[in-house]
């Protein structure tokens, strides 16, 4: 069903499905909850890897470029390179993506405030966070909420 997903809507909603599809059981404490990053997206580049968990870690304060590059030990324009050539994004654009995804899915999972997902998604203020959501999204966050009630 995730491979469908996948090729009808692309790795990202397959993923975002797959994470959400995680139910409660008795695992192993060494199993992992979530399909890892470079399986997400099927990587091969180590770093690369590294500095999209470094991305997801920091959703609530996200790093400069300069500092995730800093951190895996590469140069910014080796890093905005690595996101080009495998992911063909930038590592800014792979960040606002990661944020506004993990708002979207706080609106839909919990009932928390627009303001206060706002704020753990690292936007500064309510209006910003609304107008980039509907430039990405094509719908405020309160309507996206709205249309689930």
């Amino acid at each position: 069903m995730l491979h469908m997903i996948a090729r009808d809507h692309g790795r990202d909603l397959a993923a975002a499905v797959a994470d959400q599809m995680v139910y409660i059981a008795v695992r192993e404490g060494s199993a992992t909850q979530k399909v890892s990053i470079r399986s997400r997206y099927r990587l091969r580049n180590s770093r690369l890897g590294e500095a999209i968990r470094i991305i997801e870690e920091h959703v609530e304060s996200p790093l400069s470029s300069a500092e995730i590059a800093r951190r895996i030990g590469v140069s910014t324009r080796q890093l905005e390179h690595m996101f080009e050539r495998y992911l063909n994004t930038s590592p800014k654009r792979c960040t606002m993506d990661m944020r506004l995804h993990q708002a979207r899915n706080l609106i839909v999972q919990s009932d928390q405030a627009i303001t206060d997902i706002a704020i753990a998604c690292g936007f500064v203020s309510t209006s910003h966070f609304s107008n980039v959501y509907r430039e990405h999204f094509g719908n405020t966050p309160g309507s996206q909420r709205n249309f689930l009630n």
